[in-house]
């Protein structure tokens, strides 16, 4: 019966790639999941950081925005206003001074309505917006949500942008739509179609800017 004696030099090598097979089984079963699992549980955070945003943006309904309002002045905070209709030439100023900085963007707006449950004119359209990163895209949405004019977002979407070069990090270049209504007070003079009870007023209802 032949026998064989591993020399030292044997056994620390067995040794050397009994630990390196240990730890390409521990990167494929254990970190590879576990890193899977963060990467989902990051996805599920910023679908639901969009989510919540769209929430507390439908709460402050015209409903009960005169209650908002009023608690922020209590609260020495700055409100939105509900300006007089028609303010789409202020609104649009204002909203490509705050997309201004983006890669570019598209604003169009539907024809306004008056709805019977508010007795306010509501102007709703659709805002997509390029960006270089997923925190420059939600700080434009806030500026958009919480800004001059007293708005809803109805819907949401920030996604990577696959025209451009990009990573799986929140550094890469996202595109973002937004559905959004804005809200404006009648006023007595204000001129409403016969035919399908839209006010009438100036077309600065669609901007284009995608030439960065």
């Amino acid at each position: 019966m032949l026998t064989y004696t591993f020399s030292t030099r044997e056994k620390i090598m067995l040794a050397i790639l009994a630990v390196v097979g240990l730890g390409i089984l521990w990167y494929q079963f254990v970190f590879s999941n576990i890193r899977g699992q963060v990467a989902s549980i990051d996805s599920e955070i910023a679908a639901a950081q969009d989510e919540l945003l769209v929430a507390q943006s439908q709460a402050a309904s015209a409903t009960n925005m005169q209650k908002l309002l009023e608690d922020y002045q209590k609260r020495g905070i700055k409100a939105p206003i509900i300006p007089e209709y028609d303010n789409t030439q202020k609104l649009m100023a204002y909203l490509n001074n705050v997309l201004g900085g983006t890669q570019g963007y598209t604003i169009n707006f539907e024809d306004p309505v008056i709805e019977e449950g508010d007795s306010n004119v509501h102007r709703a359209g659709t805002i997509t917006f390029n960006s270089n990163s997923y925190d420059e895209a939600r700080s434009v949405v806030n500026a958009i949500a919480r800004g001059t004019y007293s708005c809803r977002i109805d819907a949401l979407g920030i996604a990577d942008d696959t025209s451009k070069k990009s990573s799986s990090s929140k550094n890469a270049p996202v595109v973002t739509n937004i559905q959004v209504t804005y809200f404006e007070k009648p006023t007595g003079d204000m001129v409403v179609s016969t035919d399908d009870g839209i006010p009438e007023g100036n077309d600065w209802s669609v901007y284009t800017n995608n030439n960065k």
